[in-house]
């Protein structure tokens, strides 16, 4: 019987039925003992096969690294002397020694206030200055040095500080935070004030021409042409007044004119040779698309009378400097020979892929740049310890013990095995496609010993990246060369297969074209009175499309400038001339760059000659096949269908201009190439050879999971069964004893 899951056994019987139930249930418990054992050892197993991919992804990151488009691309760039200049190089840059002279050092402009007595005590002036383009507040209660933390908080690309010359002697002075003879501080008071002039003395009553163009003056870099100028500059006062261009008076008030609207002005006022236009320039600090006026005269610079400061406060005009400490100025070198100059110090569009700081005036030295050959050696050591500590954990968990006869975890395990082997293969064979002394990696000092590790032999593997980089660049990633000028490799996908060393023929049946569109009338007269718009629409302009204006009087070249300068269009459309009419050419080849374009004015001599109807430019996109398969144009590049036996994903760029055949690609796959996509393959979470393994494993451990679960529940059962047997056997024998000793004394009172 039971009292609270407390067994008392053979009350009735005297037999120790407890232990007989205890030694049942044993002998039915040792399935499930055998059931966990099996799972133990196959959750032993799943992770070590866990560990070993790991261990392929490992390969796999490490293979990767010698595959990847920069692969064996490393270059490192010194310098003769590092006190004159220091050099870093990207990349893809040409090894080479340059010869570099430096004449000049780029200079910031500094400028500097007249003598102020505090730089504490309040100037007793209110208002606002304009300080590159952004209105800055001044109170009653500023002090020199909060005038000069107010600007530095406003951001315009100044620095402001107070120089105390000798204890009572103070100066206000402006340092451009970039270098470069066009980076000139622009200052200015803003309207009627005289703050900057009068009270701080930092400019004087001269002016000259703040940002000159050809034949004429820009203003400053706006954020835009349609918002007010007040807005933009943030006056708390907008300024007004009436200017003189050429002598012709222009009404300006900064609260409702715009860049637009004040170029338009220009041009309504009918100055002789005059015209106005709000363009886009990019800002060189920050590289974004910004708008400036620009106003230009026929045959040289406008004159200009300002008014209010308006001139000024656009930047078209600059006051003279009281002090100017250090002019704004270019660096000057010779590089290889030829004089060259920049805006800044460090230099990096000179020569492709390197950048060299100048740091000492007239003085030489030279600027090498070399194959990063340590830094590929590196990545080859990384790829090396990979493999070895790859194959090393294999023969770890599949060793065999011939004393002992204990073996390891994956012992026999085919799917592991079919892992070494295929890792093995790639590193000991040859390159498919390559011919000639370097096909397989032991020619470079790469070799297998006896025991299945990889050794490096450093000194020869140095010599071979040394003498023959692009060779070994062959032995480890993918590669395509082309044996003809108007094809190029671009890449492969895993699914490619690697030519022999002929190469797979590429025939071309449609070349590629550039969507273009002439102006049916020739522009031969300027003076079209009123602003032509012209409206692009296709799918790189956005679903609405984009319109740029052009202004009254323009030239032809000035129709062409304008387009090419705007940041969109310019970068989808390039315009010039073709026997005097306007022509448009997409920069894209192919369908992508079928553009169309439409006129607000109907065609004329005197306009883009384009008309006032949509006029349609549609490109072409490349067709042909690859090893005779076929393959799928889009702009100029080619790419190989998906199902393809051979040419799966090769894509190829196709500068062909003739129909027919266009020589071959000769394609191959390196070793780094062929073990990033095997541990792909692998160990990618979907579909992975390894991926699945474990699964499955898992599965199994699952399913023995369950297993043990219901033969439990069955021995819950069954000992709940026998349980009640006993206690039924314990019940009757209690009765029985106890009919016996009724009886029993029913016998004894009977008369003898």
């Amino acid at each position: 019987m039971s009292l609270s899951g407390i067994n008392f056994s053979g009350i009735g019987s005297g037999i120790d039925t407890e232990n007989i139930i205890s030694q049942l249930m044993s002998l039915q418990r040792r399935p499930i003992t055998v059931i966990q054992q099996r799972q133990a050892q196959i959750q032993q197993h799943q992770a070590a096969v866990n560990g070993i991919a790991a261990l392929v992804s490992g390969l796999q990151a490490a293979s990767t690294r010698l595959d990847g488009s920069l692969a064996f691309t490393g270059v490192t760039a010194s310098t003769g002397d590092p006190l004159i200049a220091t050099a870093s190089a990207a990349p893809g840059a040409q090894a080479a020694t340059h010869s570099l002279d430096v004449t000049l050092l780029a200079r910031s402009h500094r400028i500097a206030s007249a003598n102020q007595s505090s730089q504490t005590a309040a100037l007793g002036v209110a208002g606002q200055i304009v300080v590159n383009g952004k209105a800055i507040n001044v109170g009653l209660t500023d002090s020199l040095t909060a005038i000069a933390g107010n600007i530095n908080n406003a951001k315009t690309g100044v620095n402001a500080s107070v120089v105390a010359t000798s204890s009572n002697t103070f100066n206000l002075v402006l340092t451009s935070e970039t270098t470069g003879a066009d980076n000139t501080i622009s200052v200015a008071d803003s309207g009627g004030g005289t703050i900057l002039s009068s009270t701080i003395g930092l400019i004087t009553s001269s002016v000259t021409v703040q940002n000159p163009v050809t034949n004429g003056a820009a203003t400053n870099l706006f954020k835009d042409s349609g918002t007010s100028i007040a807005t933009l500059l943030g006056q708390t006062s907008a300024s007004a007044g009436t200017v003189q261009i050429n002598g012709t008076g222009v009404a300006i008030d900064f609260s409702v004119d715009t860049l637009s609207t004040i170029a338009s002005k220009i041009n309504a006022a009918g100055i002789a040779g005059v015209t106005a236009s709000a363009v886009t320039a990019t800002d060189p600090v920050t590289k974004e698309a910004r708008q400036e006026l620009r106003i230009v005269g026929a045959s040289g610079t406008p004159t200009f009378v300002d008014s209010n400061n308006i001139l000024t406060n656009l930047g078209v005009l600059q006051n003279g400097f009281t002090n100017q400490t250090q002019a704004a100025r270019d660096a000057t070198f010779v590089i290889n020979g030829l004089a060259a100059s920049r805006s800044s110090n460090s230099v990096s569009d000179v020569i492709s892929g390197l950048t060299f700081n100048l740091i000492k005036e007239a003085s030489s030295t030279t600027v090498k740049v070399s194959a990063d050959t340590e830094g590929i050696k590196k990545d080859i050591e990384t790829f090396v310890n990979a493999y070895n500590t790859l194959a090393r954990k294999v023969s770890e968990l599949s060793q065999f013990d011939t004393q002992t006869l204990s073996t390891g975890v994956l012992f026999g395990d085919v799917t592991i095995q079919n892992v070494v082997n295929s890792v093995a293969n790639a590193v000991t064979g040859a390159v498919t496609g390559l011919s000639g002394s370097t096909t397989v990696l032991a020619q470079v000092g790469n070799t297998l010993d006896g025991t299945g590790k990889l050794n490096i032999d450093s000194s020869k593997l140095s010599d071979a990246l040394n003498t023959k980089l692009s060779e070994v660049a062959k032995l480890f990633k993918i590669a395509g060369t082309a044996t003809d000028n108007s094809i190029s490799f671009v890449s492969a996908s895993d699914k490619t297969k690697s030519s022999n060393s002929s190469g797979y023929t590429v025939n071309i049946t449609r070349v590629a074209s550039q969507a273009s569109a002439v102006a049916g009338t020739a522009h031969t007269a300027n003076d079209n009175t009123n602003s032509e718009v012209l409206t692009f629409t296709g799918g790189q302009f956005g679903a609405s499309g984009k319109t740029v204006i052009i202004s009254p009087n323009a030239s032809l070249d000035d129709i062409i400038s304008r387009i090419n300068s705007d940041g969109i269009i310019s970068s989808v459309v390039t315009a010039s001339s073709v026997s005097g009419r306007l022509s448009l050419a997409a920069k894209s080849y192919g369908s992508a760059g079928t553009f169309t374009v439409r006129s607000s004015q109907a065609a004329a001599a005197n306009n883009s000659g384009l008309g006032n109807v949509d006029v349609s430019a549609t490109g072409q996109d490349v067709g042909g096949t690859i090893n005779g398969e076929l393959a799928t144009g889009k702009g100029q590049f080619l790419t190989g269908d998906a199902g393809n036996a051979s040419t799966n994903g090769l894509q190829i760029r196709v500068a062909a201009t003739l129909v027919g055949s266009a020589g071959s690609i000769v394609l191959t796959k390196g070793v780094a190439n062929l073990l990033r996509a095997y541990g792909s393959a692998s160990t990618n979470s979907v579909d992975g050879t390894l991926t699945n393994y474990s699964n499955s494993l898992d599965r199994q451990v699952t399913d023995y999971g369950t297993d043990i679960k219901t033969l439990q529940e069955r021995l819950k059962v069954e000992e709940t069964r026998l349980r009640l047997r006993f206690a039924a056997m314990e019940g009757a024998i209690s009765r029985i004893r106890a009919a016996g000793n009724g009886l029993a004394g029913l016998t004894n009172s009977l008369p003898s």
